[in-house]
């Protein structure tokens, strides 16, 4: 959800009129400064902002789906501070952007990919963490937006003191950032906030208390949602009284979201809930059977298959053709009687191999056990990639799938 807001973002941004800057206007900031003035040269034109914009939109989008997690989010995370530094290095420092590079940061070494990911296809059961592995990130993460609000509130006091309540105060930023031309709207608003001007001393406290308040929110549900409330409203008046917007700060108030609850409301609707029934049956059918042994059979290994599908005689046909070592194979009909029932159940479904130990597995596991098996080792070790192996489990169930549906009376 994070890395989709910044990849949405990316999306919408044309950076290819970042590369009519002429470079002699960049000042780089920070680690930037350690990049020497050919990179930026060659950065800083059409092809090498294009480039970048799509390392962004790929890292982003591989994090938000939740593929090669542990890797792609480390990525996005670098490029995003890559990208917003170089952003700054033109111009000056905003700070609406800075809590979702947090956030990104705090994602990039988080479990994030264990559920609801690309990641997790393969697998059936969640990887099994302790509650404190998923609950402290998202903890870590309220906490910085919490004191994002505190300390803007901390600071208003310790610079401007009693004065920041002033009648006066308001009605000038207000007026002050309505008058230039470096935002996206223009409202106007901003010039009758003189006509009641009396009233805005306890406007701006009661924003002041809110910001201290606002640690509240992490610890305590019930004043939370009227915090978060209150903090729309904010950042919607100061678009219309200072035309600038902190999407990126509303955006962030997903971490304070009950997503298990979202989740299992979602799940009673309707057209969802069909879409999630669905979706549990097309992962349901399991690659591995643990405890479950095939005795009887004195051959290194076995392949199982269901002769009526068309398909899956095909698909053995290709893998005879490209095996090194021979390997014994069967329609499963001929042996239905000695198979455990787990087995059993599930071949119609997809292919079994059943090792020299007799243990089982299905799916696109059995396809890579067979090919290791037939001597094809290398290619079996790279379908068993982290990045290879959801694309194979996806793929051999949508096809397994659509060939049960044309079996003959289905």
């Amino acid at each position: 959800m994070i890395n989709g807001v910044f990849l949405i973002s990316i999306a919408a941004t044309s950076f290819d009129n970042l590369s009519r800057l002429p470079v002699t206007l960049l000042r780089p900031v920070g680690v930037l400064q350690l990049f020497s003035w050919s990179f930026y040269d060659r950065l800083i034109t059409s092809r090498g902002m294009a480039t970048l914009k799509w390392a962004l939109l790929l890292s982003l989008f591989m994090s938000t789906v939740g593929y090669l997690t542990p890797f792609s989010t480390k990525l996005s995370a670098l490029l995003v501070i890559f990208y917003q530094g170089l952003l700054r290095s033109f111009g000056h420092f905003n700070h609406d952007e800075i809590i979702g590079i947090y956030f990104v940061m705090v994602l990039g070494f988080s479990p994030c990919g264990d559920a609801f990911s690309v990641d997790s296809w393969p697998s059936n059961r969640i990887e099994k963490r302790p509650l404190f592995a998923y609950g402290y990130p998202i903890l870590l993460m309220q906490i910085l937006l919490a004191w994002s609000y505190f300390s803007s509130a901390l600071i208003k006091l310790r610079v401007a003191g009693f004065g920041y309540f002033s009648p006066d105060n308001l009605p000038i930023l207000a007026i002050y950032h309505s008058l230039d031309n470096l935002h996206d709207t223009h409202f106007r608003l901003a010039f009758w906030l003189p006509t009641v001007r009396q009233y805005l001393p306890f406007a701006v406290g009661l924003v002041l208390v809110w910001e201290l308040l606002f640690p509240l929110a992490v610890f305590w549900k019930r004043a939370r949602w009227w915090i978060l409330g209150f903090g729309v409203v904010f950042h919607l008046v100061t678009l219309l009284l200072m035309n600038f917007f902190f999407a990126y700060q509303l955006a962030m108030y997903v971490v304070f979201f009950d997503w298990p609850a979202i989740v299992r409301w979602c799940r009673r609707r309707r057209i969802l809930k069909g879409l999630s029934s669905r979706w549990r049956r097309f992962r349901i059918v399991p690659e591995r059977f643990p405890g479950i042994r095939v005795v009887g059979f004195k051959k290194k290994g076995m392949l199982l298959w269901d002769k009526e599908c068309r398909f899956c005689a095909c698909v053995v046909s290709g893998l005879k053709r490209i095996a090194r070592k021979s390997f014994a194979e069967c329609p499963y009909q001929t042996i239905v009687e000695t198979l455990p029932q787990p087995v059993r159940r599930w071949s119609k479904c997809q292919a079994h191999w059943i090792s020299e130990q007799g243990e089982v597995s299905g799916g696109s596991t059995a396809l890579i056990d067979v090919l290791e098996g037939s001597g094809r080792t290398m290619l079996a070790s790279f379908l068993d990639t982290a990045a290879c192996r959801p694309i194979l489990w996806f793929s051999i169930r949508f096809v397994s799938q659509v060939a049960h549906k044309k079996r003959p009376g289905n």
